[in-house]
């Protein structure tokens, strides 16, 4: 072919033969990885409760138990005991017959029973003692010893009378 004197040589542009077969070999993986089909997953195991959270949530139950938080701190304790004594229960009980406040708690030691068990062993200027935290729902909750357990069945009315003729209130 001639054009204005000048020979021109038709010859197949090489580099857009090779893109266009390079595009071509990658419609099947576009066409695949598009594709309607979920692919299958693993199931995922659910995470593993850590005992530190357990501790922190133990330190801000006996730190609103020193402090007066009375409704905070049942808020943060297990279904099973909350089911002993009600919210409102549990604040009329520590506002009738005031624990002493502004004592703190330390934490001695923190045991992991089982992945959802951890007990905390504890002492308050003379007294020791120790708690359990279960893991329920995704959350650490607070359970109360048995003995306090046992002392919130008696009913609000007798326990304060109790604690009053013990010289418990403050």
């Amino acid at each position: 072919m001639t054009n204005h004197g000048v020979t021109l040589r038709r010859e197949p542009n090489r580099r857009a033969a090779v893109g266009v077969v390079a595009a071509l070999a990658l419609i099947p993986v576009a066409a695949t990885g598009c594709s309607s089909t979920p692919r299958p997953s693993r199931p995922t195991a659910p995470p593993m409760p850590q005992s530190l959270q357990a501790d922190s949530v133990a330190t801000e139950e006996f730190g609103l138990l020193a402090g007066g938080g009375w409704a905070q701190a049942w808020s943060l304790w297990a279904d099973s005991a909350q089911q002993v004594l009600a919210q409102a229960d549990f604040v009329r009980l520590n506002t009738q017959c005031r624990p002493a406040l502004g004592i703190p708690y330390a934490i001695d030691t923190t045991t992991t029973v089982d992945p959802a068990t951890v007990r905390v062993d504890w002492h308050r200027a003379g007294a020791t003692g120790s708690n359990t935290l279960l893991y329920q729902g995704g959350k650490w909750r607070f359970v109360p010893d048995a003995g306090s357990l046992a002392d919130y069945r008696l009913g609000v009315d007798q326990l304060v009378q109790q604690r009053r003729a013990a010289g418990a209130c403050h």
